[in-house]
């Protein structure tokens, strides 16, 4: 299998942070960024799922969300409330 890795934007990673919610719970996230996202703003892609984002998916998101960086697009992997790194119960 070949896995592409030559994109038109540098690729930056958060591993992990966390997003505050109104009620105080944390949700975790990851995030992928293409370069200079920061100063010049980009359209995001949100991935919100009950599997954990350092071991259930981390093989695939490691393929699908770094292109989606390298192609322009701010690229988020969050775990649902109440699973993986987030606070919470799921309801």
């Amino acid at each position: 299998m070949h896995v592409k890795t030559d994109f038109p934007h540098r690729v930056r990673e958060i591993e992990h942070t966390l997003i505050p919610l109104s009620d105080g719970t944390q949700l975790a996230a990851r995030i992928w960024l293409p370069e200079g996202a920061e100063q010049a703003p980009v359209p995001a892609i949100l991935e919100y799922l009950p599997y954990r984002k350092s071991d259930g998916t981390a093989p695939r998101d490691a393929l699908t969300h770094p292109y989606f960086a390298g192609h322009g697009y701010a690229s988020v992997r969050v775990d649902m409330r109440g699973n993986g790194e987030s606070d919470g119960l799921m309801d």
